[in-house]
């Protein structure tokens, strides 16, 4: 009888065991069709028009396409239209203006198989809409007017001669949908209240991407489903949602507990060293690939209207003993690259012969001398009214890295006798009001993420800066305001020849680095992180977003 017992209780065992094997292999080999991915900040809105934010255009580019794209070299392709304008096709050429002067006349021609997610065409009329939106925040300098010539073809009429022609279209944005709500709006604080991209965002009609949004849980969650009239590459998970963990320590503690399946890239993700770490202990679980930024720089905008870093020598002083080459060296260990400008060196227009600041304390201290602070009872700056040289300092609250560069930064200013205060803010609060409205009092750090080949416009000209007028939409965070610098950039757009905006751009990153309208940090490296079983995160032929060819997206 113990024998039958002991025999039953072995075959039992054996039973259990292979049973837990076979639903252990199948659990490995079953595909998923959801994708859970973290993220430390979270969009303050859905408007693509109100506030510009990394987090925000992460989740936008699931669900929005524009007109155009790049490929990884830099080169200009269609995304929703059928062949890219050149005035060798004749889509584009160069007019005379009733005054005299010479602009010009493009045409977009849209693909026949776009539709928003409620069924609707995308139409030329969606395009000339998002016109007048973008026109309502910010009037667009070069763009005179953008009309619909038939259904699928757009003219966009330019008040200048612009380089950059085959990107002027605007993105599309539902007619149908929004239409009569900004015609019904007072202003366009009030559409942008009103809008169903802040108060609805789940309505099908405002997203013709791979992807549409479902559910927007604020300061949360944002859930995309496949949008069932996308003609393009099919989706293959068949839900994704970007989950808000507050800080980059429970981030990561998430992502290997299994509460998120993958993190988003960049700054709003897991910093460099979190990536280096894992990859010793969880690489069986998660597969890395690391991506050069060339388009991205972390920096410091500057307030102008404070009347110390409104002072140039007080900017140089502060570039000059901030020891970036250390910084990238000790945090980052080298995979980050010195940033002495907004342009990557790889890039159009840069110069080898371009102004960089090297680390001098000592000529950072003459130059404050030279604007007249002397050490005060307590080794901190003053000046000749006895007001002390303290400088405040915001970024992002709970991302380790840059926490950790600002207290590198706080450390070397002391030694020159400025006192950095950290006031951290969420980074809702900070990108959704304290930039926006530059409610900011000194410095604050953050990511600029421009697309390639881009005039920086909106972020140096004086008719960018935000302001109540303007509906707080301009990039001129620091208040930055240079006559030269205005019309180099517009130099450098009419330029239609590369050598001549190559001059024009030399002029605009001269200019930058000798006025610092921003102090410069670095060149990030962004790090993909991808489950074992999942595959195309990363498209080496085409540049942009993690997030841009979503639909590639899949299990292996």
């Amino acid at each position: 009888m113990m024998k039958v017992r002991a025999l039953f209780m072995v075959t039992a065992i054996a039973t259990a065991m292979f049973i837990t094997v076979a639903l252990t292999n199948m659990a490995v080999a079953q595909p998923k069709d959801s994708l859970n991915v973290g993220m430390v900040q979270f969009p303050p809105d859905l408007h693509p028009n109100i506030t510009v934010t990394s987090v925000k255009d992460t989740i936008l580019a699931t669900s929005r396409r524009a007109m155009t794209g790049f490929t990884a070299n830099g080169e200009v392709i269609c995304q929703l239209c059928t062949e890219v304008p050149t005035i060798a096709n004749g889509r584009a050429k160069v007019i005379k203006k009733p005054d005299g002067s010479d602009g010009m006349e493009v045409i977009f021609t849209l693909k026949d198989n776009l539709f928003w997610a409620d069924g609707v065409q995308v139409t030329a009329k969606d395009v000339v809409f998002g016109f007048e939106v973008e026109k309502a925040f910010s009037v667009p300098p070069t763009v005179e007017s953008v009309e619909a010539v038939d259904p699928l073809n757009i003219k966009v009429t330019l008040k200048i001669v612009r380089y950059d022609f085959d990107r002027s279209a605007p993105t599309p944005i539902a007619e149908h949908i929004e239409g009569s709500i900004f015609r019904a709006a007072a202003n366009p604080l009030d559409y942008g209240q009103k809008s169903l991209f802040n108060r609805k965002p789940e309505e099908p009609g405002l997203w013709m991407g791979p992807y549409r949004v479902v559910e927007f849980r604020s300061n949360e969650s944002v859930t995309i489903v496949p949008n069932a009239y996308w003609k393009g590459q099919k989706p293959y998970f068949q839900k994704i949602t970007f989950r808000l963990i507050e800080n980059t320590s429970a981030l990561q503690a998430n992502l290997l507990a299994g509460g998120v399946d993958m993190v988003a890239s960049g700054n709003v993700g897991l910093t460099l060293d979190q990536h280096l770490s894992m990859m010793k202990t969880s690489s069986d679980k998660f597969d890395w690939e690391f991506v050069p930024s060339v388009a991205s720089y972390e920096h410091l905008a500057v307030q102008f209207e404070n009347p110390i870093l409104s002072d140039l020598k007080v900017r140089q002083a502060i570039q000059m003993g901030i020891d970036r080459k250390t910084l990238v060296a000790k945090i980052f260990g080298n995979k980050f690259e010195v940033a002495d400008s907004f342009k990557h060196p790889t890039q159009f227009g840069w110069s080898k012969d371009t102004k960089t600041y090297s680390y001098d304390p000592r000529g950072a201290k003459d130059l404050l001398a030279q604007a007249g602070f002397k050490p005060g009872s307590d080794g901190i700056l003053v000046n000749a009214k006895g007001e002390r040289l303290s400088i405040d300092l915001v970024s992002t609250s709970g991302n380790r890295i840059r926490e950790l560069v600002e207290q590198v930064i706080q450390t070397q200013m002391k030694v020159l006798g400025i006192e950095i205060v950290i006031k951290n803010e969420p980074a809702r609060l900070m990108f959704g009001e304290t930039l926006r409205r530059r409610n900011f009092k000194g410095l604050v750090e953050f990511q600029t993420d421009a697309a390639l080949d881009t005039v920086p416009y909106i972020y140096f000209h004086s008719s960018q800066i935000p302001t109540e007028q303007n509906s707080w939409t301009g990039l001129n965070y620091m208040g930055y305001k240079n006559p030269e610098m205005d019309a180099a950039l517009m130099q450098a757009w009419a330029a239609l020849d590369p050598e001549v905006r190559s001059i024009a751009w030399k002029k605009i990153i001269d200019i930058t680095v000798r006025d610092l309208p921003e102090i410069y940090l670095y060149f990030p490296t962004v790090a993909i992180l991808t489950p074992k079983w999942m595959t195309g995160a990363v498209n080496d032929k085409r540049w942009g977003l993690f997030t841009l060819w979503v639909e590639q997206w899949r299990a292996k």
